[in-house]
């Protein structure tokens, strides 16, 4: 008989949130955008598209609390309620977070 291993919804975030960080490294080296390789180039700009990323990937795999607004529209695949919902950080990023739920599963 195996053992289930039981992980709790913030040890599931905290490995969602390692392979956000892991493509967005990677999707930088590869993207021949200068805008949004600028607009990741400072910390706290880059933790917050993190944050936004792992709040994307963990609402559509049903981990933890439900994204906002902005993460629920780009899951929803809602062009127009993306854009709407979108900061100033997040109209630049929306290419790359189309590429990470497509390209990185959960």
């Amino acid at each position: 008989m195996t053992e289930e291993i039981k992980t709790t919804p913030s040890e599931q975030e905290a490995r969602v949130r390692a392979l956000v960080e892991e493509y967005l490294e990677k999707y930088v080296g590869m993207v021949d955008d200068f805008v949004f390789r600028m607009q990741v180039s400072t910390p706290d700009v880059r933790d917050h598209v993190v944050r936004i990323g792992t709040s994307i990937l963990c609402t559509r795999a049903g981990i933890g609390y439900p994204g906002g607004s902005f993460a629920k529209a780009v899951v929803d695949n809602d062009l127009m309620g993306a854009f709407g919902r979108a900061d100033s950080v997040n109209l630049v990023c929306i290419r790359f977070y189309c590429s990470l739920l497509y390209n990185v599963g959960v």
